[in-house]
């Protein structure tokens, strides 16, 4: 989803990129990793395992794929001397905040996909490569399922949802997150670190339930429930917000306000 997208503006801002994915590229396969890097390139990493409910049952896969290959394209990187921007995610904390958390936050993940991308973040520290961690939340997008896509398609043959109001976060365009790396990758120095990345403003899960089926025309009823009437195997934070202070001040300006990149994204696709 974050990966097309990027490929689409990287192209229109005209730099000479070159994108990856399955089959033609498996993260996991260090002599695949070793014939396309190439030395003293920029890499942007955002492959991952992003099934939150089956890396429960699957950790094993989820820490080969967020931790274990992203040590190896750190290793790699730093060989060639090349840099690293590698996106990571809200799930690194425990959502027991009751501010927004910063980069400077202890990091506390209560599932295993949480976990995975936290060691992911550690080794690719290790590694010895220059590199950015962007984390970001809530994301959705064009090019895969998400948050948004799964509430438009329950609402054609449900004339009633609930929608848990206990969670509370930033809903992300990818458009607006690729528009920001881009914005990265032009500053005059390589900005190393940590910096989350969301958009403006929190909202719970069913206020953008609210603002969704409002904006669609949706005549879908919603009613606001609690997290524990809806039983999973992966416990999800109930705080996801972020601070981005550090980031916007580094690019100069601050994101867009949630709702205004949620509407037109509702308008492309009903």
């Amino acid at each position: 989803m974050l990966g097309r997208d990027l490929m689409e503006e990287l192209r229109k801002c005209g730099y000479d990129a070159r994108g990856f994915d399955l089959p033609e590229l498996d993260i996991c396969d260090e002599d695949a990793l070793k014939r396309v890097i190439q030395p003293e390139s920029l890499i942007i990493n955002c492959a991952a395992y992003t099934n939150v409910e089956k890396a429960e049952s699957e950790p094993e896969l989820a820490y080969k794929v967020n931790a274990e290959a992203v040590a190896r394209l750190g290793k790699i990187a730093a060989d060639m001397k090349s840099r690293v921007i590698h996106i990571s995610t809200d799930f690194v904390f425990n959502g027991k905040s009751e501010t927004p958390y910063t980069e400077d936050d202890e990091p506390d993940p209560v599932n295993v996909y949480g976990a995975s991308k936290l060691e992911g973040e550690k080794l690719l520290k290790q590694s010895g490569c220059e590199h950015l961690i962007m984390r970001v939340q809530w994301t959705y997008g064009r090019h895969g399922s998400n948050f948004i896509t799964k509430l438009l398609e329950l609402a054609k043959t449900r004339d009633r949802l609930k929608v848990v109001d206990d969670q509370k976060g930033s809903p992300t365009s990818t458009i607006e997150a690729v528009k920001t790396i881009c914005k990265l990758i032009t500053l005059d120095r390589f900005p190393k670190g940590i910096f989350h990345f969301a958009a403006l403003g929190y909202a719970s899960r069913f206020e953008v339930a609210r603002f969704i089926f409002v904006h669609a025309g949706s005549n879908v009823e919603i009613e606001p429930c609690d997290s524990s009437e809806f039983p999973t195997a992966a416990q999800r934070p109930l705080n996801s917000c972020f601070d981005c202070g550090k980031l916007t001040a580094l690019v100069g300006e601050p994101a867009r306000s949630w709702q205004e990149p949620l509407a037109e994204f509702i308008d492309s696709i009903v």
